[in-house]
């Protein structure tokens, strides 16, 4: 019986160190996006969605995640809402838009869709050159808007 006891203290153990390191990664949730542009893709980096009418929310409501593959030579995005507005939000947008790139044309650009848990993948190629990262995203509903979140971020991830 003690030796039991002490198998199972050693595995409850283990496993509590196992769920800690998963849960404290702080790439995790960037991590799982990969999947959604394809396995050569790298994490590169994120650009915050901020308030930017409404009164109701965090100030942050979500993020567009930068991925880059040297294999296919493309940009990815996916943008997603913070944790607190899984659920709440609708219409995501993401886009990527190269040097070249001319107000009213896009590179690829998912807005205004029924979006709710994330949008994306759009890519961009972009070789020698900086990108423009774009994001937006609602909360409430279509017929009561709540809040409005936006991201603009030119010249950046330049490769």
């Amino acid at each position: 019986m003690q030796k039991l006891r002490a198998v199972l203290a050693a595995s409850t153990v283990g496993v509590a160190a196992l769920a800690g390191t998963v849960a404290a990664s702080p790439t995790a949730s960037a991590a799982t996006s990969t999947s959604l542009c394809g396995s050569t893709y790298k994490y590169v980096g994120k650009h915050a969605m901020t308030k930017v009418s409404g009164k109701e929310g965090p100030r942050t409501g979500g993020y567009v995640y930068v991925y880059y593959s040297a294999k296919t030579k493309k940009n990815c995005a996916i943008s997603k809402p913070v944790p607190e507005l899984r659920g709440k939000s609708w219409g995501l947008g993401v886009g990527l838009h190269s040097p070249t790139y001319k107000d009213g044309d896009s590179d690829g650009y998912a807005r205004g869709q029924v979006y709710t848990r994330w949008a994306g993948p759009v890519y961009v190629k972009s070789p020698r050159s900086c990108i423009t990262v774009t994001g937006d995203m609602n909360t409430g509903t279509p017929g009561h808007l709540r809040a409005h979140y936006e991201v603009t971020k030119k010249g950046v991830h330049c490769g």
